[in-house]
């Protein structure tokens, strides 16, 4: 019941806010080691996605779990990540050009999720559009896992 409440959030956010592709991560922690996986994927055009297992600091997760910060790339072509898509791979595989992540923090201020929307054309984010996601997902979104976290412990 939980997943699908999850997947209907993921769902909303993609078409309220106009991205091709929203996904969401699970961060597991195994004896000191991070490994992150993608558990849900709106938007995506094949289900390579699934078998995606990022060590920590690795990938787009990886980024944002170092930082802890938002990354807001309007123009992948334009960064040091075009470079090295194979570092990547969920930009590469569902050929993103464009995408927003923010990470997902618990009431404990740890990171549990980093969630990735992206589009396959550039897009520019301006304030007004930033600040909606960023409330929808501190509010709706957060709450949201923070309940499927708490079902399954």
């Amino acid at each position: 019941m939980m997943v699908e409440k999850t997947e209907s959030v993921l769902m909303d956010m993609k078409e309220t806010f106009d991205f091709d592709i929203v996904a969401l991560t699970d961060v597991k922690n195994r004896r000191g080691q991070y490994m992150v996986k993608w558990k849900y994927n709106v938007g995506s055009t094949n289900e390579r996605w699934r078998k995606i297992a990022l060590p920590t600091g690795r990938g787009v997760p990886g980024a944002v779990m170092k930082s802890g910060k938002t990354m807001v790339v309007q123009d992948i072509s334009e960064t040091e990540i075009a470079t090295s898509l194979f570092r990547y791979p969920i930009l590469r595989m569902e050929r993103l050009k464009s995408f927003v992540a923010f990470p997902i923090w618990n009431d404990d201020e740890e990171v549990i999720g980093i969630l990735l929307m992206g589009n396959r054309r550039e897009r520019a984010f301006n304030e007004a559009e930033y600040k909606a996601i960023k409330q929808y997902v501190e509010t709706t979104l957060r709450q949201q896992i923070l309940k499927e976290l708490m079902v399954n412990e």
